[in-house]
This record gives C-alpha cells, structure tokens and sequence, in this order.
C-alpha cells in the first residue's frame, strides 16, 4: 500500500489545508466520537477531551451558541458597510432637503 492510498497518511499539522486542520485537531485529541453524539459530535468531542460531564458540555455549548451569535451579529453589523445604493439615496435626500 503506498502512502497515498494508505488509511492514516501522515500530513503535517501546519499545513494549510482541510487535510491538515483535521490532523491538528487529532493531534489534540479532538475527534467526534461515533457513540454518545447528539447532532455532529462537537460538544461530546469537547467533554471527552477536557474530561466533562457531557450533559454539562452541551448546556455550555447552548449557552455560548445563544450568546456569541448576537455579539457576532453585532459586530458584524457595526463593521459591514451599507450598500452603495443606499449610500448614494441618503446623499440625495440630504441634498434635496
């Protein structure tokens, strides 16, 4: 069997790829289980990892989803430049007023 074609090839940690994120987070000990996941395994990836109860992972993972979501929306909201067209509307209501 050749590398390319073997089960687990090695790819580097730092590489700048899928390939290599997916490797980093292995090396760190985070893979998504295939027993005991809810929905994708993420938080249960987490609990197992730090050693957490999972029941208590999920409810911080609920509780950050339903706080970070509107902060990033904020953010996201305070950054982002309005559309040009209605940038040129509101310089011609100025002007016409």
């Amino acid at each position: 069997m050749t590398a390319a074609t073997a089960p687990n090839p090695q790819v580097d940690v730092h590489a700048s790829s899928l390939s290599g994120a997916r490797a980093w987070f292995a090396y760190k000990g985070l893979s998504r289980p295939r027993k005991g996941r809810w929905l994708a395994g993420v938080v249960a990836s987490f609990a197992r990892r730090y050693d957490m109860n999972p029941l208590v992972a999920r409810l911080l993972g609920v509780a950050v989803a339903l706080v970070l979501t509107p902060l990033v929306y904020l953010v996201m909201w305070a950054l982002m430049p309005r559309d040009a067209v209605a940038i040129a509307e509101a310089e011609v209501a100025v002007v016409e007023s």
